[in-house]
């Protein structure tokens, strides 16, 4: 009998070693084909590319999962009574993948480098909130960094004082970012060389970056010195290819040899629709129009409110959004169309302006034209100079700027749009050195109406010159600062107004991606709002 307990207890034992062995190997490895990266130096950063890797490598005081803030490297924070300090309290034992110990001092060398003028990092703007954080960016005199409301206490603590109430800032720290940098690291690489190299990063989050191949491939492992990686983050490697073909994309997904495509072509949405994760909203697709043109006539055509208006009118987003990618959402609006509004409806149906209609005018379009012609001084449309629209040199935005071209075209007679594609890399410094005339790129819609609004002021993060308009700024300042909900909602509405009437920045549709995820994976989640991959819970079963 004893022999036979024995025997039992034995085999119950060698089922769970086995159990525990097959779970390991389950979760041993995930290859994803992802899109790549613009540039992995977090005081650069203004791709939701990058974001989706900065949120499997680094750490942050709070994050976003789930469209919720989740403590992180912060066990806990505060907001003072008149919403104008933060203070938030890190876990103990905090420490980067090598071990080199992480404290307070490095979040607020952070914010020091992002806010430093002569380091002309372009989301400094995201963080203007803070007291006198852009005087001290803008190069004020008198001012030094001890001026800024960024403090770490001691080891543990950080605080943030900020120049107005606001009780939105823990959702502003968890979806702009701050990762942490250890000085004496980043004095030895240089700025300049941060996040160039596997050698160039110190990893802080869940993984660290073994192997990087440029434009290539990226190696992930987990990092056991986490503070979570007992509980979260299963997956043991994670491989990121770079495929620019999405023929040999979906060969390599049918054959087993990627677990998920990050975003597949609209060819294939039919033919892995049973394979199919949607990622919504997150994210506007913008006409930039840059008012001081590439050329001294392109300045002039550019800086017509008519002529830009004749654009927006002048082609069919509903028609583009279903000929494109049926997984975005035409958009006439700068509000995201998710945001809640003040009395338990959307912002958008709650607050209304006017806009052109997401089908287009043409006639409307047509009559713009003509005016913009008369002000021009042109009398035929063949007289317009060559504008310049650039994008990256992707399959999508090459048929998305080709569609609304030829719409141009057909419905205004238009022939002088040039379509100029560059790598991901050289085509944002073309954005942010003005050297277009029209650019057609993303930009987060982040979490508050307000939100997308700052980036758009004279100044703001994503408004590097192409247009000004004293009048938005000072309802997009005046909105933020409101604490009335019903009164700040007011003021977004005009600042909205305003906005969409100068045509200065034009919506096209609210950004979507349809994803390929094979069914023995789980937990495949990937967050809106720059959040990332948000991979705490994901699984592989083959």
């Amino acid at each position: 009998m004893k022999k036979a307990l024995a025997l039992v207890l034995t085999l119950v034992l060698l089922m769970s070693l086995t159990a525990i062995h097959a779970v390991a190997e389950a979760n041993e490895d995930f290859t994803i084909a992802y899109n790549g990266i613009v540039t992995l130096n977090p005081l650069m950063s203004q791709s939701s590319n990058d974001h989706n890797i900065f949120y499997l490598t680094q750490l942050q005081l709070v994050r976003y999962y789930g469209g919720e803030v989740q403590l992180d490297g912060a066990e806990s924070y505060e907001m003072s009574e008149d919403g104008t300090v933060y203070t938030f309290h890190l876990r103990d034992g905090l420490c980067y993948s090598d071990g080199t110990p992480l404290t307070a001092a490095d979040f607020e060398y952070t914010m020091e480098l992002i806010l430093d003028p002569e380091n002309g990092s372009p989301a400094a703007g995201s963080w203007y909130a803070i007291k006198n954080a852009e005087a001290y960016c803008t190069g004020a005199e008198g001012l030094s960094w001890a001026d800024v409301g960024v403090k770490a206490l001691d080891e543990k603590t950080i605080e943030f004082t900020l120049e107005y109430p606001l009780s939105t800032f823990d959702k502003t720290i968890a979806c702009k970012h701050i990762y942490p940098l250890n000085r004496e690291f980043v004095e030895a690489v240089g700025q300049d060389k941060i996040g160039s190299s596997c050698d160039t990063m110190m990893c802080s989050g869940p993984y660290v970056m073994t192997a990087w191949v440029l434009e290539s491939s990226m190696e992930l492992v987990k990092n056991e010195n986490y503070w979570d990686a007992a509980n979260s983050f299963p997956v043991r490697n994670i491989h990121l290819l770079e495929i620019e073909d999405p023929n040999t994309e979906v060969a390599m997904f049918e054959n087993g040899e990627v677990d998920a495509i990050e975003q597949i072509s609209a060819q294939y949405y039919d033919y892995l629709k049973d394979y199919e994760y949607r990622e919504a909203g997150g994210g506007f697709m913008f006409l930039w129009m840059n008012q001081n043109g590439t050329s001294e006539e392109a300045q002039k055509v550019m800086s017509n409110v008519n002529f830009r208006q004749a654009l927006s009118y002048g082609f069919n987003r509903e028609a583009t959004c279903n000929a494109v990618n049926s997984a975005t959402v035409p958009a006439n609006r700068l509000v995201d169309p998710s945001f809640a509004g003040v009395n338990g409806d959307t912002f958008v149906n709650e607050y209304s302006i006017e806009t052109y209609p997401v089908q287009g005018d043409t006639a409307k379009a047509q009559e713009y034209l003509a005016k913009a012609m008369e002000e021009l001084g042109y009398t035929d449309v063949s007289q317009f100079p060559t504008l310049s629209m650039v994008t990256w040199d992707a399959t999508e935005q090459k048929l998305l700027c080709e569609t609304i071209i030829d719409q141009w075209k057909q419905n205004l007679g238009l022939t002088c749009v040039q379509l100029n594609q560059y790598v991901i890399g050289t085509a944002i410094g073309s954005f942010f050195d003005l050297t277009y005339d029209i650019f057609v790129i993303t930009w987060e819609t982040d979490v508050l109406p307000t939100d997308i609004m700052e980036s758009m002021m004279t100044g703001g993060e994503c408004n590097a010159g192409i247009w000004s308009n004293p009048e938005f700024d000072a309802l997009v300042t005046e909105a933020v600062a409101e604490l009335d909900p019903v009164k700040k909602a007011e003021l977004t509405q005009q600042a909205e107004q305003i906005f969409m009437d100068d045509a200065g920045i034009i919506p096209i549709y609210l950004q979507g991606n349809i994803h390929a995820v094979q069914s023995y994976v789980t937990g495949y989640q990937v967050g809106a709002s720059g959040a990332g991959f948000e991979f705490n819970n994901l699984t592989v079963d083959k």
